[in-house]
C-alpha cells in the first residue's frame, strides 16, 4: 500500500516538472510585451542629472590679447650732459634706480684741455687788461684815439666774458651735477675715468610718472584699433596685479621691423606702478554687443547651426540658435522662443533629447 502511495507522489512530480519544462520551452525565450519594451527604450524612462545656470541680458565683449613693455612717454626723456669737457670722478647712480629732484649724478672736473682753457683765459684777461690801461695812458696825452680805446676796451670785455663763461660752467674745478627732474635713470652714458666732450650725455632720466606702453598688434587687426580706445592692462610677472586702463594714444602706420607687429602707444594713468621696461599684458575691446546671454558651455554645434536645452515643467526644451559675440565665458544667443531667466542647461546637455525628463542642479 505504502509502495502504490510514494509511486502516485513520484509520477505527479515528473508530471508538474514536465508542465514547467514544456512552458519554458514554447514561451520563456519569446519577447516581453510590446508595452513593456516601449517603456524600457521610451526616453520618459531615464532621468537626466543635468546643471542649469539662467539666460541674463547682459553685455558681451569682443577683444583681443597683447603684449609689450613700459617705455618713456613722448618728451618724458631729460638728458643730463656735461657742460664743459670733463673727466668723471664718480658715477653716483645706477639704471633703473628712482632719484628725486636735486639728486646727485655724477662728480666730474675739467679736463687737461678745459683746465688749459681756463689758464688761456685767465691769461688773456690779463693780458687785455694791462693792455687797456696802457692805451688810456696813451689817449690821456693825446697818443691815441677813441676808435683805439674803444678797441681795447671790447678786447678786455670779450676775455673777461670768456673767463666768467668757463667759471659759471664749473670749469674752474670739481663739480657735481645734479638731476633737475625726479624721475628713472634710462641710462648711464659715461664710465669712471672716461673724458666726455662739452655737450655729451651722461645720464638719460625719464621724468616721473612719464610711461606709457608700446604693445604690439598684429597686422590683420591693427584696423580694429582706434585712438582714444580703452586698454586693459595688467603686470605679467606680478601674480594677481589689478587691470589698469590706458587710452590709446598713437597707432604706427608701419611694423616693427623687429617684432614684425604694428606699435601701439598707450597712455598710462598717473598713479600706477609699473616699471620701465616691464612686461605687460594689454585688452583690447574691438566690439561689444548687449542683448541674451548664457555660458559657453550652454551651446552645442549641430552640423551647421547651434542648439541648447531649457528645462521646462522637468522636461528638456530644445531650440535652434544663432550665437553672436563671445567672451571667454559667456556667449550671445539669438532665438525668437528665449526669454530671460529661462534656466538653461550648461551641463549634461551633450546626451539630452527633446522632451527628456531632467532633475536639476543650479551650475556652481
Amino acid at each position: 500500500m505504502k509502495r502504490r502511495l510514494w509511486g502516485g507522489v513520484i509520477v505527479a512530480l515528473i508530471a508538474g516538472i514536465l508542465a514547467i519544462g514544456y512552458r519554458w520551452f514554447f514561451r520563456g525565450d519569446q519577447p516581453a510585451s510590446h508595452d513593456e519594451s516601449a517603456d524600457a527604450d521610451s526616453p520618459q524612462g531615464v532621468v537626466a542629472s543635468v546643471q542649469v545656470a539662467p539666460i541674463n541680458i547682459g553685455t558681451v565683449a569682443q577683444e583681443i590679447t597683447v603684449y609689450g613693455t613700459i617705455v618713456p612717454a613722448a618728451g618724458a626723456v631729460q638728458t643730463v650732459s656735461v657742460p664743459f669737457e670733463s673727466r668723471v670722478r664718480r658715477i653716483l647712480v645706477t639704471e633703473a634706480q628712482q632719484v628725486s629732484q636735486g639728486d646727485a649724478l655724477l662728480e666730474i672736473e675739467p679736463s687737461p684741455d678745459a683746465k688749459l682753457q681756463v689758464e688761456q683765459a685767465q691769461s688773456d684777461y690779463e693780458t687785455a687788461k694791462k693792455a687797456l690801461g696802457y692805451m688810456q695812458q696813451r689817449f690821456d696825452l693825446k697818443l691815441a684815439t677813441n676808435d683805439q680805446l674803444l678797441q681795447a676796451k671790447q678786447v678786455l670785455e670779450q676775455a673777461q666774458a670768456k673767463r666768467e663763461s668757463l667759471r659759471r660752467r664749473g670749469v674752474d674745478g670739481l663739480r657735481t651735477v645734479h638731476a633737475a627732474v625726479a624721475g628713472v635713470v634710462a641710462k648711464v652714458s659715461v664710465q669712471e675715468g672716461a673724458i666726455v666732450p662739452a655737450g655729451n650725455s651722461g645720464v638719460e632720466l625719464v621724468a616721473q610718472n612719464s610711461l606709457e606702453v608700446r604693445l604690439g598688434v598684429e597686422p590683420e587687426d591693427i584696423d580694429k584699433v582706434k585712438l582714444g580706445q580703452n586698454v586693459i592692462l595688467t603686470r605679467v610677472h606680478v601674480t594677481g596685479s589689478e587691470g589698469v586702463i590706458g587710452h590709446v594714444r598713437k597707432i604706427s602706420r608701419a611694423a616693427n621691423t623687429t617684432t614684425h607687429l604694428v606699435d601701439v602707444f598707450v597712455e598710462l594713468p598717473s598713479s600706477t606702478k609699473f616699471l620701465l621696461g616691464e612686461y605687460t599684458r594689454g585688452k583690447i575691446v574691438i566690439a561689444s554687443t548687449k542683448g541674451l546671454v548664457v555660458p559657453r558651455s550652454a551651446v552645442l554645434p549641430d552640423k551647421d547651426h547651434y542648439i541648447l536645452f531649457t528645462v521646462k515643467s522637468g522636461r528638456a526644451q530644445k531650440h535652434t540658435v544663432r550665437v553672436g559675440l563671445q567672451d571667454e565665458k559667456n556667449v550671445e544667443v539669438i532665438g525668437n522662443d528665449l526669454r530671460p531667466g529661462a534656466l538653461v542647461v550648461t551641463l549634461g546637455n551633450y546626451e539630452l533629447r527633446q522632451g527628456m525628463a531632467v532633475e536639476t542642479e543650479k551650475s556652481r
